[in-house]
């Protein structure tokens, strides 16, 4: 066996390695620094995405407690009989964010009076990205 790698000059290229040349190991540090700097980017990207998908499932959650808010006292009392979702411009914050709702209440077609068109505009700031903000539409009849 012995002479089998003698024969394809294993036994000389095994005697004479005894460690990692400079260049070898600056490789090696380059591609790991390169591998980690863009698992580090990729962290942060998902963090990003995260705070952006909870800020507009807030968003989308105040939005539908003022329908349902709205539904509850009524046709009649649209955007005017309720204490915690009126007509106009309120502040709700929620985790750290401020969100700004607005509501409007209007008549959907002007032949029909018992439909009325709630809109809801939810708005916040996510920093350096900027300001988000999303609508939501229902119809309300008169029962």
């Amino acid at each position: 066996m012995k002479d089998c790698f003698q024969n394809f000059g294993f036994a000389r290229a095994l005697g004479k390695q005894k460690g990692f040349t400079l260049l070898e190991v600056f490789n090696a540090i380059f591609i790991l620094t390169v591998s980690m700097l863009g698992t580090a980017a990729l962290t942060t990207g998902v963090i990003r995405s995260n705070l952006a998908s909870r800020n507009m499932t807030t968003a989308t959650a105040i939005a539908q407690s003022c329908f349902e808010e709205n539904r509850r006292v009524g046709y009649t009392n649209a955007g005017a009989g309720s204490s915690s979702c009126l007509s106009g411009s309120a502040n709700i914050t929620q985790g750290g964010v401020t969100f700004t709702r607005f509501l409007t209440v209007a008549p959907s077609v002007p032949d029909l009076t018992n439909i009325r068109t709630l809109t809801v505009t939810i708005s916040w700031s996510e920093g350096a990205v900027g300001t988000k903000s999303i609508t939501l539409v229902t119809i309300l009849a008169a029962s």
